[in-house]
């Protein structure tokens, strides 16, 4: 009966990691800003794309070494505080958005013109890229996604002590769902070329208007279920 608690602590921790990942609202209008680009743009998105996966790779080899391989590296009770931590993080993020956040760029898609606001500096610098600042960019992009890091070290956290395999594994499929922000867009790109200017202008004018409120559920919901899970262990 000890096992299921935890069996389904770390499918929400995993589920909350892909979902909020895949949503990730940064590498994705980064993605859609570089394939509009003139410079090398399907280059420069698979740029991207290596960089955020790198950085991916190396958070996970690392913390689960940190973690220990037989879970022993850190004890349950910091786990706990672990959880509690990002779960306190996501909850703060989803109720920000929630409560009247909206994306910088709302205005200009709504199109009001009093209100249009031009994208920000480093979507403009996007124009300008060479494969190797693609590839950082793309690391840098995990960095500044504060809900994204959260969740997938709470997620890496609940795969400390899993056999070698099972790590293995589903730490590749969880990589491979936070890719889905890039890849997604990627695959427009090159699965309609004709059609894929305007395809991604509407996916990203749907974003800036429904995204964070979308991540914001997300956030809200599993923020709530990381911090009473975490929170209950440590009263127990």
């Amino acid at each position: 009966m000890a096992q299921e608690p935890a069996l389904s602590q770390l499918v929400a921790q995993l589920v909350s990691a892909a979902v909020v990942g895949a949503l990730s609202p940064v590498a994705t209008m980064a993605t859609i800003a570089v394939l509009a680009a003139r410079n090398h743009p399907l280059r420069n998105a698979v740029g991207l794309l290596v960089g955020w996966s790198i950085v991916l790779m190396l958070l996970a080899a690392g913390l689960l070494a940190l973690f220990g391989s037989d879970g022993a590296g850190l004890s349950d009770a910091t786990k706990a505080v672990l959880n509690v931590v990002v779960g306190i993080l996501l909850l703060s993020f989803g109720l920000r958005n929630l409560l009247g956040a909206t994306h910088p760029l709302a205005a200009a898609a709504a199109g009001d013109p009093e209100r249009h606001q031009e994208p920000p500096h480093w979507m403009r610098m996007l124009d300008r890229l060479t494969l190797i600042k693609a590839i950082g960019v793309g690391g840098v992009l995990l960095c500044v996604s504060p809900a994204d890091l959260a969740v997938y070290v709470s997620a890496l956290n609940g795969l400390a002590g899993r056999p070698d395999t099972t790590k293995i594994v589903l730490t590749a499929v969880l990589v491979v769902a936070i890719d889905l922000c890039i890849l997604i867009p990627l695959a427009i790109y090159v699965a309609m070329p004709r059609r894929a200017v305007r395809i991604l202008s509407a996916l990203r004018t749907w974003l800036i208007g429904h995204q964070l409120k979308l991540m914001a559920w997300v956030c809200a919901i599993f923020g709530v279920y990381l911090l009473v899970s975490g929170a209950t262990h440590l009263a127990s």
